[in-house]
């Protein structure tokens, strides 16, 4: 067991440097040119691209982001506008339907009052007619009694009178009867 660690320490004096790796110097050249290259054609023509991809996916989150918040900001004036106008809408068809109910109130209130004006002239016209027709019967009755009188007279005294005296029999009984 004692000569174990000897070994070790024998090989570890002989190979320094990359050898104490246990590395082949020309296989790690090629690696790290092959690499160099691989690099160079990834930073060339993979990365710009994908670069450019991921740059482009970027803008259209934010310009999404930034449409997004202005049309959240749209639809608050929008909702705010439209409660507005809800409002001035409503109050508007209230002032409209008072305004309505007043004015119905008062056209009924005229038609009311030119009904009842229209009532009394019908009402006063129809009295005068009444009056016309009642003096007009007046007359009427009159003349016939005036002529049943004279008829009377006639046949009690079983003569005709002359124009002059029937007419002056006439009167007088009308000036009696009225």
């Amino acid at each position: 067991m004692l000569n174990i660690p000897t070994q070790f320490a024998e090989v570890s004096s002989s190979e320094s440097g990359i050898g104490a790796f246990n590395i082949n110097l020309k296989s790690f050249i090629f690696q790290l040119i092959t690499f160099v290259i691989v690099l160079l054609v990834f930073k060339r023509w993979v990365l710009p691209p994908l670069i450019k991809t991921l740059e482009d996916r970027r803008q259209t989150l934010e310009k999404s982001l930034i449409q997004a918040k202005e049309t959240e900001e749209a639809l608050a004036r929008a909702e705010a506008k439209a409660e507005e106008i809800i409002t001035k809408a409503r109050t508007q068809a209230d002032n409209a339907l008072r305004d309505a109910k007043k004015s119905a109130e008062g056209v009924i209130v005229d038609a009311e009052t030119a009904a009842a004006q229209r009532a009394a002239l019908i009402i006063k016209d129809a009295q005068a007619q009444l009056a016309q027709e009642r003096a007009k019967l007046h007359e009427e009755l009159k003349a016939e009694l005036a002529e049943l009188v004279a008829n009377a007279t006639e046949v009690v005294l079983r003569q005709k009178l002359d124009e002059k005296n029937d007419r002056k029999l006439i009167e007088q009984s009308l000036r009696e009867i009225a």
